[in-house]
């Protein structure tokens, strides 16, 4: 008989205190079972092998047995169903709790990890939020992005240390001479439907994204993009660029149908990457090892990660970019960044992202900031000041100190500059992002202190962005970040040099001037002297009090000994096509 099935007899004589002896008679016992006695002896056999209850008989007229439960109903049915999920019978779980979500939930917590399912590896994982529809041509967030990186390729892609590794294509070349980037592609490369990626494919989507608003500055001097043969792109451009294999590595550059530019509803995305989208809903994504992809199979045959509403549940397991995360020991893995001021003893790895969180003075806003108000101001509100106020209210997330916006770049120091007097309000523009949120009550807390008033406005993220590319974001401070993809000089250009609230914050003077150094920097340098080259522009941003570095999120991955030789990604998410586990 089925463990469920059994489940339906031992509810029957639940009414039993759990843990004491209870006196009765098989009769008795068979009638409250509603079945025979010689029914009930199974049965109660059965339960007792499973370790549900201790069953001792008594041979004799009118000798009663004993009988002992040793599980609550509830817990049996959480246990049963927690087998369930391991077994991948997710619906069958659910029935068992009685489709009770919050409890759902907390099991999809206790059993994420790696398990074998018939030899197949499979990763369980839950997050606070559903996620969007992961095309790369849309603007999106950290985690989305992470997940293109395991949906699709691109052409090339770019080492920490800038220097260009083949994906897609395996040999390419830069003819400074004629302003020429040619890529050769692999032979009999498809997509995730077995359709055959050629050259005309990739010529077909790069025509579709220059038409988009979001590619129009990226690639304002791509002219042309030709296929001369099946397997060889070319891309001419108007101006030298000795970084554009670097710029076409980045995630919004991800190889996909060039169909699949003007469609909008579809959540089952078509990829070429390691992993293909199986299922897409509010309430999980599942993908699963892509097995015609160009390079190593994933070792991780499947992957579903749940959307659990954070606010019903105790602990929070991936939490990119976020405070609060709490170690459990029932947790198997989980994704975090650390709340304490020093990494955890379990802590297995730990890293100070390639990024900052930052305020911007909006000289285009409603009140503008004048020179003497953004100096003061720029060493009035400290990253200790906001990082004292975080610890004091319970709001310390994992991070470090900033001094400049990249932490591998020489600090900035400055001498506190004289008071100014301030405007009676101010408006601060934030995204809905929990660090800028809570960054956001410090520094209100700190202008308040001065008697001034303050409003903090908060956006989603591509609404802020909209505005800024509008012209209409009309706060005075806005407070910001910025996260380096794992291309990571080239995304650090693309951090100035297609950043519209920086753009558009500092003034058009000054954008001018932003925008002239760095396309001359694009016309000069080599991809791997990206990083150097942008620091003495990026200090002079914050040396002329544009905006104000605070923090650096410090990244951090804890697991349970589960899961072998993990690695933290740059989005702060694990390398899940790379996960193994012995067994």
């Amino acid at each position: 008989m089925s463990d469920t099935n059994l489940l339906r007899y031992y509810t029957r004589i639940a009414d039993i205190q759990v843990g004491s002896d209870f006196k009765t008679t098989l009769p008795d016992v068979a009638d409250t079972l509603c079945t025979s006695p010689r029914h009930a002896r199974n049965l109660l056999n059965q339960m007792q092998q499973l370790g549900w209850l201790n069953w001792q008989p008594k041979s004799g007229r009118n000798q009663r047995s004993t009988l002992r439960l040793h599980h609550p109903v509830e817990e049996l049915k959480r246990q049963l169903a927690s087998d369930r999920i391991l077994q991948g019978q997710y619906e069958k779980a659910l029935a068992l709790l009685d489709h009770d979500q919050v409890a759902f939930g907390r099991l999809l917590q206790s059993t994420s990890g790696a398990t074998l399912r018939e030899g197949l590896l499979h990763i369980q994982l839950t997050y606070k939020r559903a996620f969007e529809r992961l095309v790369p041509h849309q603007l999106q967030r950290s985690s989305e992005r992470y997940l293109l990186r395991q949906i699709y390729c691109c052409l090339v892609s770019s080492r920490s240390d800038g220097q260009l590794e083949p994906q897609l294509a395996h040999h390419w070349y830069y003819a400074e001479d004629a302003l020429e980037w040619s890529f050769f592609l692999r032979p009999n490369l498809t997509f995730h439907d077995n359709s055959p990626i050629t050259a005309q494919c990739i010529v077909d989507l790069f025509n579709k994204l220059t038409e988009l608003d979001d590619y129009r500055s990226e690639l304002n001097h791509l002219t042309q993009v030709s296929s001369p043969s099946p397997n060889k792109v070319v891309f001419k451009l108007s101006q030298p660029d000795q970084g554009f294999g670097g710029l076409i590595s980045g995630v919004k550059y991800s190889i996909q149908p060039p169909s699949q530019v003007d469609q909008t509803a579809s959540m089952l995305v078509i990829g070429s990457g390691p992993f293909e989208v199986i299922e897409h809903s509010d309430a999980k994504l599942c993908l699963k090892a892509f097995d015609r992809y160009y390079a190593c199979r994933a070792l991780t045959d499947q992957v579903t990660i749940w959307h659990l509403d954070e606010n019903e549940l105790q602990d929070r397991q991936i939490e990119t970019n976020q405070p609060e995360a709490t170690v459990r020991k029932q947790c198997n893995y989980y994704v975090s960044h650390a709340v304490s001021k020093k990494v955890e003893r379990d802590v297995k790895q730990s890293r100070t992202e390639d990024g900052c969180l930052f305020v911007v003075f909006n000289q285009c806003g409603d009140t503008v900031l004048s020179d003497r108000q953004r100096r003061f101001l720029s060493t009035y509100i400290t990253p200790q000041k906001v990082f004292d106020y975080l610890d004091q209210t319970g709001l310390l997330f994992g991070c470090e100190l900033a001094s400049n916006l990249l932490p591998m770049w020489h600090k900035i120091t400055r001498p506190a500059m004289p008071a100014a007097e301030l405007p009676k309000k101010i408006d601060i523009a934030i995204y809905d992002y929990s660090s800028l949120s809570s960054c956001a009550l410090a520094v209100k807390h700190l202008l308040e202190q001065l008697g001034v008033e303050v409003t903090i406005n908060s956006y989603n993220y591509r609404q802020l962005t909209a505005l800024s590319i509008s012209g209409q974001l009309s706060e005075s401070m806005i407070i910001t970040n910025i996260n380096l993809d794992d291309n990571r000089h080239a995304s650090a250009f693309n951090s100035l040099y297609h950043n519209p609230i920086i753009q558009r914050c500092i003034g058009e003077s000054s954008k001018q001037w932003l925008m002239e150094h760095l396309t001359q920097l694009r016309s000069q340098t080599p991809l791997p002297d990206y990083l150097d080259a942008l620091e003495p522009i990026a200090s002079a941003l914050i040396n002329q009090f544009w905006l104000s570095p605070l923090f650096h999120h410090r990244q951090t991955l804890r697991f349970q000994g589960v899961l072998k030789d993990v690695a933290l990604t740059n989005w702060g998410w694990p390398d899940i096509k790379n996960v193994w586990t012995t067994g």
